[in-house]
């Protein structure tokens, strides 16, 4: 019994990285122009399963994939801070990415229990401003640079949330997103639900949903 469970696990996880979710974005010919760089270290484009095995406190977390979404998360991020940010006339935004990582969390959901942490420790640290829980669901917050940094070695904590975050302990998406836009840097982190309204993609709301706080800041 054991042996099957693992071997479902792995299956779901597995299945959910493959997807490619092909997000709809309109004109996003006119945003080619604005000029990106892309400073992220090169395994945040990389997707990851930190563990299949149950008994493991990384069961069920990973690193999403940049590649299972057309366009990318990064081309989204140029596309909504042209639409949002660049002003007629004025010169083009200065953008640099220094991270932009999605995490999932299945936790709760395959092993059937609650895994939600007390918003202290891990994510305390992390957590560098109050967070915002908006009409859909997701939560966000400001994040502290240093605090996301040390967590390198033991990168799977990243993917864990707060029972602040998620009471409801479903799967979710996570995500991370540290901007600079004309020399003011901004670091957030959106915590989304994959339970989304029919006809919806969960990672398409997820990165969207980030996208708009973190332009937001701005």
């Amino acid at each position: 019994m054991k042996r099957l469970l693992l071997v479902l696990a792995a299956l779901a996880l597995s299945g959910c990285a493959a997807q490619v979710a092909n997000l709809n974005v309109a004109g996003a010919e006119r945003s080619e122009q604005l000029r990106v760089q892309d400073l992220r270290p090169a395994i945040e484009k990389e997707g990851e399963i930190f563990s299949i095995s149950i008994t493991s406190e990384q069961y069920a977390l990973y690193r999403v994939a940049e590649s299972v979404t057309v366009p990318s998360g990064v081309r989204l991020l140029q596309h909504r801070a042209f639409e949002t940010l660049q002003k007629p006339g004025e010169a083009p935004l200065d953008l640099k990415v220094h991270h932009f990582v999605v995490y999932r969390n299945m936790q709760a959901e395959l092993r059937r229990s609650s895994i939600g942490i007390a918003l202290g420790g891990v994510m305390g640290a992390v957590i560098a401003g109050n967070m915002v829980v908006d009409a859909s669901g997701a939560a966000h917050s400001l994040v502290d640079g240093k605090a996301f940094e040390a967590l390198a070695a033991t990168e799977f904590k990243r993917a864990l949330y707060s029972e602040a975050e998620n009471a409801g302990k479903g799967s979710v998406h996570i995500v991370y997103i540290d901007t600079e836009i004309n020399g003011k840097r901004v670091f957030t982190r959106t915590l989304v639900p994959m339970k989304v309204p029919e006809g919806q993609t969960p990672i398409g709301v997820a990165l969207e949903s980030a996208i708009k706080y973190q332009l937001a800041q701005y």
